[in-house]
C-alpha cells in the first residue's frame, strides 16, 4: 500500500480531449497507473494516478490543462470474493470515510484499487 498523489484533469466532454491527454503525458514518458472518468454534460473528469506527479503536472501546465491534485491510497489485494468488503471494514472501523474507488490494474491473483479517503494517513494504518 501506497501514499501517491492523484491529478484530476477537467476535460471538454468532446472527442479527441482524453486523446490530446494521454499524447501530453506519453510525450513525457509520464506512464498511466489508475484511471477513472465521470462525466457531466459538459465537463469530465479525468482521475489520474501516473508513474512522475511532477513530471505530469510540468506537463499539464505547459498544455494549459487545469487539474487540481489529491492524495490517495493505492492498495494491492487479493483478486477474490471479500477482499474490498475486508478493506471497506477497516477502514469503517478506524473512522475513514470512503469517497472513491477505483481499480488501477492487478494480475497474477491481485487487483490494485486507488481510494479517495477523508484521512490518508488514518487509512494507511488501517490497512497495514
Amino acid at each position: 500500500m501506497e501514499k501517491t498523489t492523484q491529478l484530476s484533469v477537467a476535460l471538454e466532454n468532446v472527442p479527441g480531449q482524453l486523446g490530446r491527454l494521454c499524447r501530453v503525458l506519453a510525450q513525457t514518458a509520464v506512464n498511466i497507473r489508475g484511471i477513472s472518468i465521470s462525466d457531466a454534460a459538459d465537463i469530465s473528469t479525468v482521475r489520474l494516478c501516473v508513474s512522475d506527479p511532477a513530471a505530469a503536472k510540468r506537463a499539464l501546465r505547459e498544455a494549459g490543462m487545469s487539474f487540481v491534485t489529491q492524495d490517495v491510497v493505492m492498495v494491492e489485494v487479493p483478486d477474490k470474493p471479500g477482499a474490498l468488503e475486508d478493506v471497506a471494514v477497516r477502514l469503517g472501523e478506524a473512522g475513514v470515510n470512503i469517497n472513491y474507488i477505483y481499480s488501477a490494474g492487478g494480475g497474477a491473483g491481485k487487483a490494485i484499487l486507488v481510494l479517495g479517503v477523508d484521512n490518508v494517513d488514518r487509512a494507511r494504518q488501517a490497512l497495514r
